[in-house]
């Protein structure tokens, strides 16, 4: 089966060097890939110790973010090596500070693992949420490196829970500590046999309340808001245009994240709104009045959340829906798309009534309609931020674990 394994990675870097004649992301993959063993081997000092965090995008990267700056706070003799997979994160996060050295992740091939781990040595590893590299896995198995993963959530129609999945059932074992999110991934870790599984909640809820208490100061969009209303739509894609466009919304304003800030979707947004428009590149104070601002850039969404009142988030009618927790956190009610079945959270803001799931733009209007009502919003507003507190505490579960290791 490990032969099988193997094939399926040499396959995939053969599909992604053939992407790479058109594509721009997997250029930037092999790009990022190139001459790591030079840089890894410049990694190591007498008397150096390190750790290895792996995140497979920016995403995970969030959950895993609030456990490595407290870890630093902790054990500040520990260096920290920080690889990505995708480069969606490292191009937006290769100059994070709360690192000692960011990389690429190279390919999971047996050539490659015995380099990296024969140049880092890591005293531990995390890898964060769904990163199942078994190649790696193994290894560090073998090297009796203690292993972990961290705000995980595992569903029964998984492959490690198939009838045919008991080679997959048997990396899990490579794991020191697993820590999910929930008690459903806690039982289904249990039935198929992992023994040493913690239910710590999500690192995310630390990172967005934190976040969230100390937003950065936006003076621009608070002179351009004019003491209007906002709902703030974040990450948005083309299929969310059809929902939110156009903005008719009287006494309120409209400000507009893409997921994607690249030319031709601000042009799209700016062709759909139907209404006055400016984007946040060339705001003034003295800009004409305009019902909707287009954010033109990266960074800026979870602090335009803060100015905001009501939330809808993108992805949902798409790939999958982005982040919820940023707006729930600063008491943003959150309105999103219907495909949001393997998102925990999403699911349980719905429970608690801070969360809407919608199909069509009447829904989104009729939503919008009930609870931007002052009363309601205020109730619905208190409702997420509790709900966001109520959560936290995961970073604090998982940093004990890794410091009985050092």
């Amino acid at each position: 089966m490990f032969f099988l394994y193997q094939a399926g990675i040499w396959l995939y870097l053969t599909g992604i060097r053939i992407a790479a004649i058109r594509s721009e992301k997997a250029h930037l993959w092999l790009k990022g890939r190139k001459d790591q063993q030079s840089i890894l081997q410049s990694l190591r000092k007498k008397d150096e110790r390190w750790v290895w965090f792996h995140c497979a995008s920016l995403g995970e990267f969030e959950q895993g973010r609030p456990v490595i700056e407290a870890l630093r706070a902790k054990a500040p003799q520990l260096k920290i090596l920080l690889s990505f997979f995708s480069p969606s994160g490292y191009e937006v996060r290769k100059n994070y500070t709360g690192a000692d050295r960011i990389v690429y992740l190279p390919m999971d091939t047996p050539g490659n693992v015995q380099k990296f781990l024969d140049a880092l040595q890591p005293e531990f590893v995390v890898f964060v949420k769904y990163e199942f590299w078994f190649g790696y896995l193994r290894a560090l198995k073998k090297r009796n490196i203690p292993t972990f993963l961290i705000s995980s959530r595992f569903r029964a129609d998984q492959h490690f829970f198939q009838f045919w999945g008991s080679w997959f059932r048997k990396q899990l074992q490579c794991f020191t500590e697993i820590h999910v999110q929930d008690n459903t991934s806690a039982d289904l870790l249990q039935q198929a046999g992992y023994r040493f599984s913690t239910v710590s909640g999500d690192s995310r809820y630390d990172r967005v309340a934190a976040n969230a208490s100390h937003p950065t100061s936006l003076p621009l969009i608070n002179h351009w808001l004019g003491g209007r209303k906002a709902l703030v739509a974040g990450s948005t894609w083309s299929e969310d245009d059809a929902v939110i466009f156009p903005w008719l919304m009287e006494d309120w304003a409209l400000i507009v994240a893409p997921h994607e800030v690249t030319e031709e979707r601000i042009r799209t947004i700016e062709n759909r709104c139907g209404t006055s428009v400016v984007r946040y590149s060339t705001l003034t104070d003295s800009s004409p009045a305009s019902q909707v601002l287009i954010l033109d850039n990266v960074g800026m969404l979870l602090s335009a959340y803060a100015l905001g009142k009501i939330a809808y988030v993108g992805g949902a009618f798409g790939k999958g829906l982005h982040n919820i927790l940023e707006p729930a956190a600063c008491g943003l009610p959150v309105i999103f798309g219907p495909k949001h079945r393997k998102f925990l959270e999403a699911g349980e803001l719905i429970a608690q009534g801070g969360g809407w799931s919608i199909e069509t733009r009447e829904d989104f209007l009729g939503i919008f309609e009930k609870i931007s009502q002052p009363a309601i919003l205020l109730e619905k507003s208190q409702v997420c931020q509790q709900f966001v507190h109520e959560r936290t505490g995961a970073t604090e579960l998982v940093l004990r674990s890794l410091l009985k290791h050092i």
